[in-house]
């Protein structure tokens, strides 16, 4: 871009003399009689990168001028101002130096320090405009890396979301008639993270990791899993290995995901009254990730058909749940989120039968 310096004087010979010295060292320049006229200038010609101006002139003055200017600079724009002045003000020149003002030259001019002062100028607007244009190409460069780092942030949360599928599906492979109940299960946990207020980035968390909470089945014997009758006692502790096998599996990661999910693998058959396993753990002492994944681990249980049961209605599995059927008592689950299941229960039959349906 051109550098154009305007002169603002309302002294004529002034205006003519410093016109004439720059002109015969090549630069293109203007001139204005008032703060006014040179303030029009500015907002007019946007190659004017360097003023020269007086401070005393009749209207607006060069102070004036100047602190509008500075004001109304448009981003990427670069001015230079130089006082020109005839008496020794300092009030108004720690003015101009607050305003930004680069240099000051005295009268009489001296031609050769005009010069000086204007390349001085000249200088300083050509490192800003490379610094402006250096910045900009950094916060281009920034804003390309951001939106590059987010997508493969996206494209990593759904390759790890796709993992932790095939992982709860490796339970799924042994016991077909599992698969919709782990996704199942990961809905009920969401619809009950979000009414206990859980941020939505922890309600995608459950989401993901309640669905791994029979993980541990894959050490289980086929033979124990699909057993029509009832189980021996001996099976029966076998079965119930796959909570320590699961919570194995899981929590050698750091990954939240994962974590969370260790925690349900082990906790999600520990009852709120102690009467569950692996721990006896009773109340609060059960993480909150299993118990919320007990409740819909149980109500979705109660509502399928297994091979040592028959699959009960919404009605049924209420009844079961809220007022206890001998096996099943609400005394299992934690007061709170009974509370919850109880008041969203439509929920999740909703949520059961748009699975059925493929949804």
């Amino acid at each position: 871009m051109t550098n154009k310096i305007l002169i603002v004087d309302d002294e004529t010979d002034i205006c003519d003399e410093l016109l004439e010295c720059l002109t015969n060292e090549g630069y293109e320049c203007m001139t204005a009689a008032s703060g006014e006229e040179g303030l029009n200038l500015i907002r007019d010609d946007l190659e004017i990168s360097i003023v020269l101006t007086d401070l005393q002139m009749p209207g607006r003055a060069g102070l004036t001028m100047i602190g509008i200017a500075q004001a109304e600079l448009e981003k990427g724009r670069v001015l230079e101002f130089v006082v020109i002045t005839g008496h020794g003000n300092t009030g108004e020149a720690i003015t101009a130096l607050k305003l930004g003002v680069m240099d000051f030259l005295q009268k009489p001019i001296d031609v050769d320090h005009v010069i000086h002062v204007v390349r001085r100028a000249e200088e300083l607007v050509l490192l800003k405009r490379a610094r402006h244009h250096y910045q900009e190409a950094l916060k281009a460069d920034v804003e390309a890396k951001t939106v590059e780092i987010r997508k493969l942030h996206v494209n990593l949360e759904a390759a790890y979301a796709e993992a932790l599928d095939c992982l709860a599906a490796a339970a799924e492979y042994k016991d077909p008639e599992t698969g919709d109940h782990i996704h199942r299960v990961g809905k009920y946990t969401q619809l009950i993270a979000n009414e206990l207020g859980w941020s939505k980035k922890r309600q995608e968390m459950i989401l993901l990791a309640a669905p791994l909470h029979d993980v541990g089945k894959i050490g289980t014997p086929e033979s124990i899993l699909l057993k029509p009758g009832k189980l021996s006692a001996e099976e029966i502790a076998i079965m119930k290995q796959h909570t320590e096998i699961g919570h194995r599996i899981l929590s050698s990661s750091t990954y939240p995901v994962m974590m969370m999910a260790s925690n349900i693998a082990r906790g999600h058959h520990e009852r709120w009254d102690g009467s569950g396993y692996p721990h006896g753990l009773t109340g609060a002492e059960i993480p909150i990730e299993a118990r919320i994944t007990t409740l819909g681990d149980v109500y979705d249980a109660l509502r399928s058909a297994r091979p040592y049961k028959p699959a009960f209605d919404h009605k049924k599995t209420l009844s079961i749940m809220l007022d206890g059927d001998g096996r099943t008592c609400p005394s299992h689950f934690d007061p709170e989120l009974l509370a919850i299941f109880r008041e969203k229960s439509d929920e999740f039959d909703s949520i059961f039968h748009s699975s059925q349906m493929g949804g």
